[in-house]
């Protein structure tokens, strides 16, 4: 964590008049070592010159201004600006989503004709949708705790990715019920280790302001995964057979672990950097008369206890628990009803999928005024489209534009929320924490896909499709009140972006430290080696 000053008079201030890329140290305390911040392209110099073993000297105070410093002096990598580029990042993201989304949802138009052919019902339906949600369950906290040690995300990813192509192949052979919910826990770990370092790597790469509309952008390949698997599942089984579904996940398995491969962390490259020279910035701090923050540690309870998590994860559970209710139940009503085929039913399907184009713009929204207005909105919006499609003897179009509907508010859900958890982190002081808080939003997303399709598969089998979609409206607008108390708004938004903005400022003038560190402890070797050199007299 960055050093702070406890000191009024003694504080770094920013210049808000002028932009010459310096800072200003305000200080009149006889103790301070100097009364204002070198120029940055002064000590840039100077730095450069330590480097080269030119015997220039550097205070112990001095630092670079508010520019990232390069870490590493030596050749980038090849397409290093491409690799590391947020637009990359966030495709990449996009690109994982959809890929374990899609291996989620390719079956649920196939599902009847396999589980009939074993001689199941929509119950073992319902269990093997959410045999997926208690793999992710169980996997999700195992993962984020992991990566949070580790500083990376993209490593633990691509072992997830290798485990979802693992299962995909087991599914795609499986001939008995068992096997199946072998194969389908499995992918649900795999998609554990996607979503809590998917969305933790998306944390660490973009700024407060956009965090929104970013992780609106990548929950495209969400939505389009778990609503656009069933279409293309039902239509590649009608034209190619059954295993031609799992060839497709299969592909973009492979594609996703490629282009992961070749993705760049800078921001692991950093905390590493700041972990490993924690000592010596303890010690320029405190010779520069600063006292040093000690990193502080946080528990999964503590994060899962502050009210806008609550209100966060009530969000996240419900839009599970929406999707997931129609997902096994929606087949066999339509199946049942209008006499629809696989592919039929895909195309169906398509109606949810519309939709996602609004998340981006929903994450936009978010970013500017808050979750609380966006989120409860969406799912009022929801719950009342729910009960309309629980109207019986609805024309097939009328159950499509129910569906965009429905689609439509789900897809103005998640991106706030997901803004909502990084404030709620960096809140806490914690920065090393984002992993284990979005394994807390897994969890949540799991439950609610682990008890949807359980209750949709009962009532279905008892009580109809109707009474499927009225109780799912009901939960839905129960939990509205705790979004409206708890969830942030606009003030709350601004807050966190200023927040964001002084942690980020202290950040860099930390790696700043740690170059010009590298710098003199380099530039002492050079020396200690040229005296060794030198002949004795």
């Amino acid at each position: 964590m960055p050093p702070i000053n406890t000191n009024t008079n003694d504080k770094y201030e920013l210049d808000s008049t002028t932009y010459n890329d310096k800072y200003e140290l305000d200080s009149t305390s006889s103790s301070a070592a100097v009364a204002a911040m070198p120029d940055y392209k002064q000590e840039l110099t100077e730095t450069d010159s330590l480097e080269k073993g030119t015997a220039i000297p550097i205070r112990p105070d001095q630092a670079l201004s508010n520019q990232a410093p390069q870490l590493d002096v030596g050749k980038k990598p090849f397409l290093y600006g491409l690799r590391t580029h947020k637009h990359y990042i966030t495709l990449t993201i996009l690109l994982a989503l959809f890929t374990d989304m899609v291996s989620y949802g390719i079956i649920i138009p196939i599902m009847p004709s396999i589980i009939d052919n074993m001689g199941g019902d929509s119950t073992k339906t319902g269990v093997l949708v959410a045999v997926y949600a208690a793999g992710i369950m169980s996997a999700s906290p195992m993962f984020g705790m992991i990566s949070d040690k580790m500083a990376s995300r993209r490593l633990p990813m691509m072992i997830g990715l290798t485990g979802l192509l693992t299962s995909t192949v087991i599914f795609m052979f499986a001939k008995v019920y068992w096997l199946l919910i072998v194969a389908r826990f499995f992918q649900g770990v795999s998609g554990g280790s996607v979503w809590t370092l998917g969305l933790a790597l998306m944390s660490d790469s973009f700024p407060a302001d956009e965090m929104g509309i970013q992780m609106g952008k990548s929950l495209i390949g969400h939505t389009m995964g778990m609503l656009g698997g069933p279409p293309i599942g039902g239509l590649l089984h009608d034209a190619y057979g059954e295993r031609a579904p799992f060839y497709f996940c299969i592909v973009f398995i492979l594609i996703d672990m490629f282009a992961l491969g070749c993705l760049i962390e800078v921001r692991a490259d950093e905390v590493l950097e700041l972990r490993e020279f924690d000592a010596e910035l303890r010690e320029r701090a405190l010779a520069k008369g600063i006292e040093y923050k000690v990193p502080v540690k946080t528990s999964l309870w503590k994060i899962i206890t502050a009210k806008r998590m609550i209100a966060a994860v009530t969000v996240t559970t419900l839009e599970a628990f929406d999707l997931s209710t129609l997902e096994p139940t929606l087949p066999f009503y339509l199946r049942d009803r209008f006499g629809l085929t696989e592919g039929q039913i895909g195309l169906v399907f398509i109606a949810f999928t519309i939709p996602t184009i609004v998340s981006p713009l929903a994450g936009w929204f978010s970013d500017r005024y808050g979750a609380k207005i966006l989120c409860c909105i969406a799912v009022i919006i929801c719950a009342c489209f729910m009960l309309v499609l629980s109207i019986e003897n609805k024309p097939l179009w009328g159950i499509v534009l129910n569906l965009v509907g429905i689609g439509l508010a789900t897809s103005c859900f998640i991106a706030p929320i997901l803004g909502e958890i990084s404030a709620v982190v960096r809140r806490t002081g914690d920065s090393a924490a984002f992993a284990r808080a979005f394994a807390i939003f897994n969890m949540a997303f799991s439950l609610g896909m682990l008890i949807g399709p359980i209750i949709a598969g009962y009532i279905y089998q008892h009580h109809g499709f109707k009474w499927n979609c009225i109780t799912t409206a009901c939960i839905l607008f129960f939990f509205v009140p705790i979004m409206i108390m708890w969830m942030g708004d606009r003030k709350q938004k601004m807050e966190d972006i200023a927040m964001y903005e002084r942690d980020e400022e202290e950040r860099q003038m930390m790696l700043a430290d740690v170059k010009l560190i590298k710098a003199e402890r380099r530039a002492a070797e050079e020396l200690n080696a040229a005296t060794l050199c030198q002949p004795a007299l």
